[in-house]
Order: C-alpha cells, then sequence, then structure tokens
C-alpha cells in the first residue's frame, strides 16, 4: 500500500506542531510541512499529495490565493482550511474558494 501523503501550510508553530504529531499517529502518512506560501508551493512542484491543510492566514499569502495558485499544479487534490475566522462572510469566501472542508481552531484531538 502506498502512503498517503499530505501537505501541511501553518505558520503558528504551537499549531504546526500539534497538528504533525496528530497526522503522524495516522497510519501509512508522509507529512510534508510548510510555513509559508513559498515552501508549500515549492513542496507541491516536488512531489503530488493527496490531500492539502492549509492555514487561511500565512505571513506571504491567504489561504484561497494559496489554494488558487496549487490547483493550477493539481487541480484535483481535496483541500481542508484551517481558521480561527469566525466572520460568516469571510467564511463562505473559503468556502467559494473550493476548500472540501473548513476545520476551525483551536483544533482537539477526540
Amino acid at each position: 500500500m502506498n502512503p498517503v501523503r499530505l501537505l501541511l501550510v501553518e505558520d503558528d508553530a504551537v499549531s504546526r506542531g500539534f497538528l504533525t504529531l496528530a497526522l503522524q499517529s495516522l497510519p501509512a502518512t508522509v507529512i510534508d510541512v510548510a510555513v509559508d506560501g513559498a515552501q508549500a508551493l515549492a513542496h507541491a512542484r516536488a512531489v503530488a499529495h493527496d490531500l492539502w491543510l492549509l492555514d487561511a492566514h500565512l505571513p506571504d499569502t491567504r489561504g484561497e490565493d494559496l489554494l488558487a495558485a496549487l490547483r493550477a499544479l493539481h487541480a484535483t487534490v481535496p483541500a481542508l482550511c484551517l481558521t480561527a475566522e469566525t466572520d460568516p462572510e469571510r467564511i463562505a469566501g473559503l468556502r467559494a474558494a473550493g476548500f472540501t472542508e473548513l476545520a476551525h481552531k483551536p483544533l482537539t484531538i477526540p
């Protein structure tokens, strides 16, 4: 069985560490980690991913802009948006940008 390859893009060190540990507990998972859009695009150019987990607010771009750039490389990869956003218009905009799902921070592991 081929491992599932994930791209995690999160600039906050605490959130990134938490998510990396949580994702590492999944069987047969390879995690590529980026702290900004530039690193995310470099990873996406180098390897194909099965799922993208993208922060909505990055130091160099917005989540929906990064998603559009990633989609130009790989059009069909599902994307999960990580956000603390509560504004309904902003949430609607993230959904309209093409995120498969939104995960609201702070995240917990059941």
